[in-house]
């Protein structure tokens, strides 16, 4: 059980920035808890970077650790959302002492080896597809917004003006794990988004999780961008984990 004041550390899944989660982390600060919600290199305010070379998977993984160790943090729930499960599956690997938890927040789970391709399956093709090899990026595009469940047009017009390419980079740059997802020694949760598209991505990972006794798992009532559209039902659930 999480005590009454948690530090979080809330990290953006593909497209999004650290403003995806104004409205949880808003919520979760009311209850007390400290919460950091960092843009990766190339997304939200930093989108002016993505001209930079070489932003890649382990450039993700080095903004979430230089957090940590600029704000001196212990004792982290760090939660990842969709692409963002392979991030914060590689820090905990990396410096597991600095964290109480991690959460995957209907996100990839990393796996030794593997790209973000790779772990999408046959929708890995649909990204390539779309990459801008030139800039390096992938661009977004209205489909990814019906699939994270956006319904609302105020939501999908914030997202779409707030929205990032991702760097390309970060999705076929392969993990690097020296254990698995569940064997840094750090409890390990799986939160399930219940509303979801007719084609879901997050489902079979959900599955999978929910039979194996090294995770706990829990379901939030939200489609894949809860934390957008769903704050109440997201920050309650991260609230007691």
């Amino acid at each position: 059980m999480i005590g009454a004041v948690t530090t979080f550390i809330l990290v953006a899944g593909s497209f999004h920035g650290g403003w995806c989660w104004l409205r949880t982390a808003k919520l979760l600060r009311d209850r007390g808890h400290t919460v950091f919600t960092p843009s990766l290199t190339g997304m939200g305010e930093r989108a002016h970077l993505t001209t930079s070379t070489g932003i890649g998977l382990q450039t993700h993984v080095d903004d979430v650790l230089a957090l940590v160790d600029a704000e001196e943090l212990s004792e982290v729930v760090l939660v990842g959302h969709s692409y963002a499960g392979v991030v914060v599956g590689s820090v905990v690997d990396r410096r597991p002492e600095a964290f109480r938890r991690v959460v995957y927040l209907d996100a990839l789970v990393p796996e030794d080896g593997r790209s973000v391709i790779d772990l999408l399956g046959p929708a890995g093709g649909y990204f390539l597809d779309r990459a801008d090899e030139d800039p390096g990026v992938i661009p977004l595009d209205e489909e990814s917004l019906d699939r994270w469940g956006l319904v609302e047009p105020g939501d999908r017009d914030w997202v779409r003006r707030q929205a990032s390419p991702q760097p390309l980079a970060t999705f076929t740059d392969t993990a690097s794990m020296r254990r698995p997802a569940t064997g840094a020694g750090i409890p390990a949760t799986y939160v399930y988004a219940t509303i979801k598209p007719r084609v879901d991505l997050f489902t079979e990972i959900a599955a999978r999780t929910k039979a194996d006794p090294a995770w706990s798992y829990v379901e939030v009532e939200g489609p894949h961008d809860c934390m957008i559209t769903h704050p109440v039902e997201t920050a309650a659930v991260l609230a007691v984990l």
